[in-house]
């Protein structure tokens, strides 16, 4: 199989709730500088805002080929061998690949968002984590 790749963009995908957010930003931004008596901590605490959120309002890249799963952040990246997997959670609408069951494998695994792929895509792609996996680590 070729590697798979796509992209999401939730700000894109949700506008209504990217407007708010920018909105609830520049409140916040706005309340700080008056507190603080300075535009530059208004300034600095919206791009510390705008930083805890790259991951809606920027572009996520997801790449799954038969080495490795890979999530290309805005800010980082995080990939996985397949044979490092020891858990997969598959939805209809997402999948965490980690690796192991603890809690805290869970939280640092890989989450795939499924949102702007087709119905056969999805099913080629869980067909191919299917292959590449042991039937164990599937939940």
């Amino acid at each position: 199989m070729t590697p798979m790749q796509w992209t999401v963009h939730p700000a894109r995908v949700r506008p209504v709730a990217a407007l708010w957010a920018l909105v609830a930003i520049a409140v916040v931004a706005t309340l700080i500088a008056q507190l603080a008596g300075d535009w530059f901590w208004g300034a600095i605490s919206a791009v510390g805002l705008f930083i805890s959120l790259t991951r809606f309002f920027l572009t996520t890249r997801y790449r799954i080929d038969a080495e490795v799963a890979e999530v290309i952040y805005p800010l980082s990246m995080s990939r996985l061998r397949w044979d490092e997997v020891g858990c997969i959670r598959w939805q209809d609408h997402r999948a965490l690949v980690a690796r192991s069951i603890s809690r805290r494998e869970q939280m640092r695994g890989l989450v795939f968002d499924f949102t702007n792929l087709s119905v056969d895509t999805k099913a080629q792609l869980r067909e191919f984590v299917l292959a590449q996996t042991s039937p164990e680590v599937w939940q």
